[in-house]
């Protein structure tokens, strides 16, 4: 281990990693060291509608000398949840963080979604990820140490108040997806509060606005990757590396906001594979 490989030996799960954050992530925690399992639907073909696949993304990681193990998994199948963790520690001989990332967000009109598809998103962003933490936390407490991160979202420190279409123009009908999104939120604390006494770091990392992906596109907001209220995907990835790679008992319960909680420790943001630094900062406690 050391000061630029900061997670050589250990091995990382990240759900959702087949496109979007959830490969950024990926990548950027292989550049570090980590052996990556890469979990989602998509393992050969691109299945919903979005191109990419975990086997896609692990290529990328080898090529920048990196290790990962792409995995089937659906977070909100139970067999599937209970069969990708088996795997990942056989695949591993041991998980010592776990990226809770999948999901793909539905935005809806509340009188238009079924029943069914509320159900899936319930399961998608909120039972997976507790479901993959009830699962990998006993495992964890066994090798005496733990990280895990939790995907959060803007839309929950950004409450609606009038105008109410200046709302609806920036977030569409996200009252669902961002309730789910505030029980993450809940969730990581709770957790971190019960697992401190374990060494077991529980955070959670949002992006500033939006990141700039398939499934952000997919949802008709109009945000290209020049907008404004958009941001590169290795600014997600950065924060992310940082909150895995800190002591459990120093940093745990974090709410993080990409680039701000960068801006606020002095941390510069690399590229995927951690040759280049894209955005400087200057490190807390430094002279400028």
């Amino acid at each position: 281990m050391t000061p630029d490989r900061p997670l050589e030996g250990r091995a990382a799960v990240v759900t959702g990693a087949s496109r979007g954050i959830g490969s950024a992530i990926a990548q950027r925690l292989a550049s570090a060291g980590a052996h990556v399992v890469l979990g989602a639907r998509s393992v050969e073909r691109p299945v919903g509608g979005f191109a990419g696949t975990v086997h896609e993304t692990a290529e990328v990681i080898r090529a920048a000398g990196g290790t990962a193990t792409p995995l089937a998994l659906d977070v909100t199948d139970d067999a599937s949840r209970r069969a990708f963790v088996a795997a990942a520690i056989e695949a591993t001989g041991g998980i010592d963080v776990l990226v809770n990332n999948a999901g793909t967000a539905l935005y809806e009109p509340i009188g238009e979604y079924t029943l069914e598809q509320a159900t899936a998103q319930v399961q998608s962003y909120f039972l997976g990820p507790w479901r993959l933490c009830n699962l990998l936390v006993p495992h964890m407490i066994d090798r005496g140490r733990g990280w895990i991160l939790n995907l959060g979202s803007s839309s929950v420190a950004k409450t609606p108040e009038p105008p109410y279409d200046r709302h609806l123009e920036y977030f569409g009908h996200d009252a669902l997806y961002a309730s789910l999104k505030a029980a993450v939120h809940r969730l990581t604390q709770g957790l971190a509060a019960e697992l401190y006494g374990h060494g077991i770091a529980v955070n959670l990392v949002a992006p500033v606005g939006g990141v700039f992906t398939p499934g952000l596109d997919s949802l008709g907001l109009g945000f290209g990757p020049d907008h404004a209220a958009c941001e590169i995907p290795e600014q997600i990835a950065e924060a992310a590396l940082d909150l895995v790679t800190r002591p459990p008992t120093e940093t745990t319960g974090v709410i993080a906001f990409s680039h701000r909680y960068l801006d606020d420790i002095g941390r510069p943001t690399h590229s995927l594979d951690g040759r280049t630094v894209l955005v400087d900062r200057t490190p807390r406690g430094a002279t400028p």
